[in-house]
């Protein structure tokens, strides 16, 4: 009796489909290569084809969207080809109806800014289609404390948390400043339903030493609070770490002059820059059974300074934070970058007798989860050591002088693996010779940095086809110029590619978030007169 093997191509396309929904998009990929028929089930299938756009595009499905697949596929596509050509699919000038203060923040198609008052925030809902016509409105803070900052997590939790301030003054003792965190629902204005501490007391600080700098993240149950006096040589700087449901504080951390921000790499593990010993420490928030740190998981060194400079501070983004699983609960966007895959934003501002300058370093967020320590017992690891620049750094990271005149202040310049900036003075050869001022006016184009490997690998394809397509795409060593600031050479090896608008703007800033570009007008004074809003999505 005579038996037939049964092939893959054998089964009916529909079950092929079901099996190869199984498999992770980078095996589809190589699928693809197998034979023709198996390239045809796969190039016909909605479906697996935005499975491997996915993959490549470094997003994440939002399951609780309600499009089809075919509508989620045509608009990533849309999205990854107006980035790819930095083409915005439209553009709308939004003038400012307030005199804005400084402190901001841009997430999840949400730019929020303060005005002088420092009691109010506005806001605008930014618009996805051409024909909306987004209006300010005003966040019902119920209060008229001083906003010294904020923090936002509107994915997870649509939550907003203030860090307010209050004068006490005393007939007996000196006028005291009250630093308050009030947790509070964006949607609505009022205190979050799921906290049950909604305003959790910080610190009592005498009035002399001024409103404090925050740095405020929050991530899944975990807020983490940095709060620096510069004016306070006794209380300099804590990061304090809650369970903000709860107002638990499970960790708290703090060396005077020691950290200026903080970004998490994870859902559990922290970064923490330190200006005082000039490294990045990688912090592990304990679990329920488990007791704070005493020590970081690892320190990474920066590198070193020349004797005459100082590393005045460190700020730090990375958008979008990372998601805890199942709890992506109020956003209606089809997909979403992978944060693990998103890259870092550092930037570090170098003081010395004759320069001011600002050095940016760029690194995904995987690859230092890479660098922690493997927990086998018998690796022989000296955490409390840094490891030098020159051993962790050159492979997997990239870095830049942005010089002195660069704006530090507007640091959400960073969205999934893109990186958005305006060429500064030098970039240009015909501004060499334009006068400062002039510069801040003369029309100049949005340029956006891709770290993305597929990104990367289409546009060299692109350029072998097309040599003088306006893309350049970067796989060499590069050496900074920066014999004035460091004691080592600064070499950098992660690839990128830069693409430009074609058309040039009259901006003095930029900022990102995943699907469109903030430009900002500023005043003389550096008030904001405009934002100009460029939708790629």
């Amino acid at each position: 009796m005579k038996t037939f093997a049964t092939q893959l191509t054998d089964l009916p396309t529909e079950l092929i489909v079901l099996i190869l929904s199984h498999l992770p998009a980078s095996d589809l990929l190589a699928c693809n290569l197998v034979n023709r028929p198996i390239y045809t089930v796969i190039s016909n299938s909605v479906f697996l084809q935005y499975s491997i756009e996915l993959y490549k595009a470094c997003t994440l499905d939002n399951k609780s969207c309600t499009l089809s697949y075919l509508e989620k596929l045509e608009m990533l596509r849309r999205r990854e080809e107006a980035w790819s050509n930095c083409k915005p699919t439209f553009d709308r000038v939004v003038p400012l109806n307030f005199t804005p203060g400084s402190v901001y923040d841009f997430s999840n198609a949400v730019y929020l800014l303060g005005d002088y008052t420092r009691q109010r925030l506005h806001y605008l809902h930014l618009p996805k289609h051409p024909d909306e016509v987004p209006q300010w409105s005003v966040f019902p803070s119920n209060d008229n404390r001083h906003i010294v900052d904020f923090g936002l997590n509107l994915q997870e939790h649509d939550l907003i948390a203030l860090v307010t301030a209050e004068l006490q003054t005393y007939s007996s003792s000196p006028s005291m400043l009250s630093i308050d965190l009030s947790l509070r629902q964006f949607s609505t204005g009022n205190y979050h339903p799921l906290a049950k501490v909604p305003s959790i007391p910080i610190v009592v600080s005498e009035l002399r030493w001024g409103s404090p700098s925050v740095n405020l993240e929050i991530v899944g149950k975990h807020l983490v609070l940095v709060t620096t006096f510069w004016r306070n040589p006794n209380s300099k700087c804590t990061v304090n770490v809650y369970e903000w449901e709860t107002g638990k504080m499970v960790m708290i951390n703090g060396n005077p002059e020691s950290y200026s921000g903080v970004v998490f790499v994870s859902e559990n593990i922290i970064l923490l820059p330190n200006t005082e010993t000039r490294a990045l420490e990688l912090w592990k928030i304990p679990g329920p059974n488990e007791d704070p740190p005493s020590a970081p998981l690892r320190q990474l060194a920066l590198p070193r300074l020349m004797p005459q400079n100082i590393l005045r501070f460190i700020s730090c983004r990375g958008e979008p934070n990372p998601i805890v699983i199942n709890n992506q609960t109020h956003s209606d966007r089809p997909f979403h970058y992978d944060p693990p895959e998103s890259v870092l934003l550092l930037h570090l501002r170098v003081h010395g007798i004759h320069l001011s300058s600002l050095f940016t370093i760029f690194i995904h967020r995987r690859s230092l989860l890479n660098l922690l320590p493997p927990h086998a017992p018998f690796v022989d690891i000296d955490i409390e050591k840094p490891v030098p620049w020159a051993e962790w750094a050159p492979p997997i990271t990239f870095c830049i002088d942005l010089g002195g005149g660069a704006p530090s202040r507007w640091i959400t310049t960073t969205c999934g693996q893109r990186f958005v900036v305006l060429p500064g003075p030098g970039d240009d050869p015909d501004e060499l010779d334009t006068h400062e001022d002039d510069l801040r006016r003369k029309p100049r184009a949005i340029v956006v940095f891709d770290f993305n490997p597929h990104n990367i690998r289409k546009a060299e394809i692109e350029l072998e086809a097309d040599p003088n397509l306006s893309k350049v795409v970067n796989r060499e060593k590069k050496v900074m110029d920066a014999q004035e600031i460091f004691a080592e050479e600064i070499v950098s090896y992660l690839p990128y590619v830069v693409t430009a608008t074609a058309k040039r703007y009259r901006l003095d800033g930029v900022l990102m978030d995943e699907d469109r570009v903030l430009g900002l007008q500023t005043d003389v004074d550096g008030h904001i007169k405009y934002v100009e809003v460029f939708h790629f999505g």
